[in-house]
């Protein structure tokens, strides 16, 4: 036996052990994690914080800022609710650490970092002079002078200009633009900025609505509609009101304001094959402003809720197919609807972002947009690629008040009893350096055989589970393979290849996992976090339900995406949305 097994013996013997494997395992922890984990606010307003509290059934926390309870006027305050008001002026420094206590296990607690100073998206929020940018808060406003009908503040993104021939439109979505169906084609007022940034007293008229694609109404979440794309155009009322070069704020050079680039247009030519794990995109939108993320999941099978009205209105789900989502918590939130996607590396438009959840983003592919309107096919309206000035990354709370809760004693004795049966096998080939048992990151409450293994191997070549357990690639240099750990695996790109392999068993599998099981509500195509290179079929899943995908598909891993489901209004709010009752003439 060499050296390098021999440390890894003693490694996973270290990890058994510490993970309380024996005969008589300790209960698991209490686990405490807050969510948003990090938030920037601007002072006076709100955000509503959440407590996950595991492995007991007293879910009662306390909180506070800062460790003093309920916090202070001068950090912010914090009711037995989790509602946190920043204070009316910013602190110094200026984030706070909201924490929650289990008042099952008061050693036990999750923390959220709170960032009080003038938030990302508030250049994108504020009225502009002819002629406009895009990337801009914006969205359909009737003329409200008679009539007496209920008309909400509802606002969204305007997107990016399009054109057909020698006529230029604004590309935003259908319930941006048209109101779900809503809107009266040549008739409804386009104005900049949207209701909800002018107190429901109309901006001004930068365009018309032209035509849009009909969202199909009356599907539920058990029987979905399917739908083709969430997009409409509106005219532009002048080359004056809209500045035709297509520039979008924030998009170009740096500037001199930090995380405000300059404004620039997108690529005219499109980015068609992004790939999952590796497309780095970027989107600047009314809510958030510029930001940047990686596309996690493509060819995805979604299901979208929606509503007519932002602060009520009917409801409705519709399944779209061959979706692109994005990463990410801080990508998106409700407003950024409408947001053109592109290239972070490029600034060619990938796809038309409208909607998210709590941890991802959903876009129409944008060649499909392009594509989907009765008068024939729009061009997108740019200049030459280049890069996007991504902002820094945000801070985000510790990770040690964020961390999963610990895996079942009887889940990790059962992967340790499976590691030792196959040890001698997998052991025999000569390109594997140790196994061990952890965590897996395809799915995070699921234990795992770790293979360390001296080179990344091709996909395939070693099983995605062993038993029913999963295995976990870990790819180790020759100095790694002298000690006692090694890091998790890190992105390796996808091949085309991998891509469509596991696009086809997506296929044959989206639509019984997401009608045969209401917790499933998407079904795509990422990277494999458990083994570089290789593709996975992307299961999202609602947090809220019971439901544990089988680790292997028709020979393709699966990855488990745990979050609440995809919508396209009120996603990651920092506010309540206001609404208005006025006079409207149709």
């Amino acid at each position: 036996m060499n050296r390098a097994w021999s440390l890894m013996a003693a490694a996973a013997a270290l990890l058994l052990a510490s993970c309380g494997g024996g005969s008589s395992p300790p209960p698991p922890s209490v686990a405490v994690s807050v969510s948003p984990r990090s938030v920037t606010l601007a002072p006076s307003t709100s955000q509503i914080f959440k407590a996950s509290v595991t492995n007991t059934s007293n879910p009662t926390v306390t909180w506070q800022v800062n460790n003093i309870p309920g916090g202070n006027s001068k950090l912010g305050t914090v009711d037995s609710f989790g509602v946190y008001v920043a204070p009316a002026t910013e602190p110094s420094p200026p984030t706070v650490n909201v924490k929650a206590i289990s008042q099952a296990d008061p050693s036990r607690a999750g923390t959220a970092l709170v960032t009080i100073g003038q938030p990302a998206g508030a250049a994108n929020q504020q009225a502009q002079g002819f002629p406009i940018k895009l990337g801009t808060s914006g969205g359909d406003s009737l003329d409200m002078t008679t009539g007496g009908n209920t008309v909400t503040c509802c606002s969204g993104t305007l997107g990016s200009l399009v054109q057909r021939g020698s006529t230029f439109y604004i590309l935003s979505n259908n319930h941006v633009l048209a109101r779900s169906d809503q809107g009266k084609k040549g008739v409804d007022p386009i104005t900049q900025p949207g209701l909800v940034d002018t107190n429901c007293t109309p901006g001004t008229t930068v365009a018309t609505l032209t035509d849009f694609v009909n969202l199909p109404q009356g599907g539920t979440s058990t029987a979905p509609k399917p739908g083709t794309v969430d997009a409409a155009i509106a005219q532009i009322v002048s080359s004056a009101a809209v500045d035709t070069s297509g520039s979008i704020l924030e998009l170009g050079t740096a500037s001199s304001t930090p995380n405000v680039p300059n404004p620039a247009p997108p690529a005219s030519t499109i980015e068609t094959t992004p790939v999952p794990g590796t497309t780095r995109v970027a989107k600047a939108g009314r809510s958030s402003g510029l930001t940047c993320s990686t596309i996690s999941s493509v060819n995805t099978a979604v299901d979208i809720d929606y509503s007519t009205s932002c602060s009520g209105g009917t409801s409705f789900t519709v399944q779209f197919n061959n979706q692109i989502v994005i990463g990410g918590g801080s990508f998106s939130a409700a407003g950024d609807s409408g947001s053109l996607v592109v290239d972070a590396t490029t600034a060619q438009p990938v796809g038309l972002l409208y909607g998210g959840d709590n941890t991802s983003t959903v876009a129409n592919p944008i060649g499909a947009v392009l594509n989907a309107f009765s008068g024939g096919p729009l061009t997108m309206v740019g200049g030459a690629p280049h890069a996007v000035v991504c902002p820094k990354p945000a801070t985000v709370a510790p990770a040690a008040a964020q961390a999963a809760a610990p895996l079942a004693a009887t889940e990790v004795a059962h992967a340790a009893d499976v590691s030792n049966r196959q040890a001698t096998r997998l052991m025999a080939n000569p390109d594997v350096a140790g196994i061990a048992v952890g965590r897996s990151q395809d799915a995070a409450d699921s234990a795992a055989v770790i293979i360390y293994v001296k080179s990344i191997p091709e996909p395939g070549i070693f099983p995605a589970e062993l038993e029913g357990v999963r295995t976990k690639i870990v790819p180790v240099s020759s100095a790694e393979a002298h000690s006692t750990s090694a890091s998790a695996p890190g992105v390796t790109a996808l091949s085309q290849q991998e891509v469509a392999r596991v696009s086809a068993v997506k296929e044959q599998w989206a639509q019984r996992l997401m009608r045969e099981n209401p917790a499933v509500f998407g079904v795509g195509v990422g990277a494999s976090e458990d083994s570089p290179g290789e593709a996975a079929v992307s299961v999202f899943v609602d947090k809220d339900l019971s439901y544990t995908p089988p680790p292997v598909l028709d020979g393709a891993r699966t990855r488990v995406v745990r979050a609440d489901r995809f919508r396209a209004w009120g996603w990651n709010e920092h506010q309540q949305p206001r609404s208005c009752s006025t006079a409207q003439r149709r």
